[in-house]
């Protein structure tokens, strides 16, 4: 992601390196995040436990929500302590039974010159709806997987996918199963396979007997 590259080099001074990276973050802008320490503190608080962990790049994905000063906030802090901070959402989108969650990481070019283009990308996915209704880990877009995609595209900006806790409910293993994956192959998916990155706790053997259950060798197939 070309669009990445200028901002991150004052945390990645030496170019390529092997870091520790989250990228499925969520913060208190989330409703299911809890924070009990002092407000005056929390991006410091936020960053320190980043840190302890050795987390040197990170996404910021709240559900359905992007909160774009609390994200300026916390790269600010976080840059001081040569840790890199992306743009994201864990969107919910209309798949398999209970709808499936995808890490959307932003490239900086969606939030040029001080504006923010992330955040109409996410209403389009919710339309007629307000954002009380959608802003939290049960909210559920009306768009599918193709959909999006083909928003995303549109707006002509950079990003890329991960999908999250695949094997769990709300997973994409997990919701759609082999035969619904196995569309995956046909030319309309190009543009999702191309976008795809990585797959989020992934614990699944790399062989099974139980026929229509994902794993990692008939997912890579």
């Amino acid at each position: 992601m070309n669009a990445m590259t200028t901002p991150m080099n004052k945390q990645f001074p030496k170019g390529a390196e092997w870091v520790r990276a989250d990228f499925h973050l969520h913060t208190q802008a989330d409703k299911e995040f809890e924070y009990n320490g002092d407000e005056s503190y929390y991006n410091s608080a936020y960053v320190d436990a980043l840190s302890t962990a050795d987390i040197r790049l990170g996404v910021i994905t709240n559900h359905n929500k992007f909160d774009c000063d609390e994200f300026k906030a916390l790269r600010a802090t976080a840059r001081k302590r040569h840790i890199g901070l992306l743009p994201g959402v864990e969107l919910a989108v209309n798949e398999g039974r209970a709808g499936v969650h995808v890490l959307i990481v932003f490239g900086d070019d969606w939030l040029d010159s001080g504006k923010d283009y992330i955040n109409p990308f996410i209403s389009s996915m919710f339309p007629g709806k307000t954002l009380e209704e959608y802003e939290h880990e049960n909210g559920f877009s009306e768009k599918t997987l193709l959909q999006m995609v083909e928003t995303l595209d549109g707006m002509s900006r950079d990003y890329f996918l991960i999908f999250a806790h695949v094997e769990e409910t709300k997973g994409l293993w997990r919701e759609l199963g082999m035969g619904k994956l196995a569309t995956w192959q046909e030319k309309r998916y190009d543009a999702v396979r191309s976008r795809t990155l990585g797959f989020q706790k992934v614990r699944s053997y790399n062989k099974t007997d139980e026929a229509d259950k994902p794993c990692r060798t008939k997912v890579k197939n």
